[in-house]
């Protein structure tokens, strides 16, 4: 299936405008969008949780002494830990601006949108945790 022309010409000018930020301050910006909250990086490569993960990962395969249990395992425990700090963050943010009596309605709004983009990463972990755990289940 060859694409028409037009179709060509339209992709082409729509990512003219699809180039990220221009200014030096949005590029700033950009940036840090990871370093908000830390939840788009990996659990398993962050040291501090090194430790838990790998105590849950061993609880989980106990009794089995397979390379591929363990890995099942660890997957398991990482996917597991994200959901704990997902939901820690989640509370925080609840508790600071629900248990906050001064709040304005502008802290209900930006806690909304809090909430929204943390449940993107708890799907996320969700089904990492559940793949992880059919996987294991089947060894």
């Amino acid at each position: 299936m060859k694409t028409s022309e037009r179709k060509v010409i339209s992709n082409r000018k729509n990512a003219q405008k699809s180039t990220g930020p221009r200014s030096e301050l949005g590029r700033l910006r950009s940036r840090r969008n990871a370093l908000r909250h830390g939840l788009a990086i990996a659990i398993g490569s962050d040291p501090s949780f090194s430790k838990d993960v790998e105590s849950l990962a061993t609880t989980l395969a106990s009794g089995h002494a397979g390379q591929v249990v363990q890995e099942f395992a660890r997957q398991v425990a990482e996917a597991h830990l994200d959901l704990v700090r997902i939901r820690q963050l989640r509370a925080d943010r609840l508790v600071a601006v629900v248990g906050n009596p001064d709040a304005k309605l502008e802290d209900y709004s930006e806690l909304n949108e809090n909430l929204a983009q943390l449940e993107r990463y708890e799907r996320r972990a969700f089904s990492r945790r559940k793949r992880a755990l059919l996987a294991l289940s089947k060894q």
